[in-house]
C-alpha cells in the first residue's frame, strides 16, 4: 500500500528501561487506587512489578509511553481530572450527588 518502506530506529532502549521513575511512581499509585476504590487493576501485575523496579533511565522516554489517556497531559487538564496518586483526593472532587438517584432514572 506504500511506495516506500518505512525505516525504524531499533536503538531504543527496552521500555521498563526508559520510563521515567516519576511516571513509573504515578501508575503504580493509580493502579493502587483503582484497585482500593474500584476493585479492578488497570495494569497486570506484571506490569506493576516492573515498574517497581524503575530505574533512573539513561534515555528517557518523552511524552505517552502508552495510550492510556489520563497519562497525556493535555487530556488531564482538559477534563480537570484528579489522579488517584493526589492525597485526600475525594476532598477535592464533586460528583454533585445527592445520594438519591436522578429524577430520569427513576422513571
Amino acid at each position: 500500500m506504500q511506495q516506500k518502506e518505512i525505516e525504524v530506529d531499533e536503538n531504543n532502549p527496552m521500555f521498563f528501561d526508559s520510563i521515567k521513575i516519576s511516571t513509573a511512581q504515578e501508575m503504580i499509585i493509580e493502579n493502587r487506587n483503582m484497585r482500593k476504590n474500584y476493585g479492578f487493576e488497570m495494569n497486570d501485575p506484571d506490569t506493576i512489578a516492573a515498574l517497581k523496579n524503575a530505574c533512573i533511565p539513561k534515555q528517557a522516554m518523552q511524552g505517552t509511553p502508552w495510550y492510556q489517556p489520563l497519562t497525556d497531559a493535555r487530556y488531564v487538564n482538559m477534563f480537570a481530572y484528579i489522579g488517584g496518586f493526589v492525597e485526600e483526593r475525594e476532598k477535592l472532587l464533586e460528583d454533585h450527588q445527592t445520594g438519591e438517584c436522578d429524577e430520569d432514572f427513576k422513571k
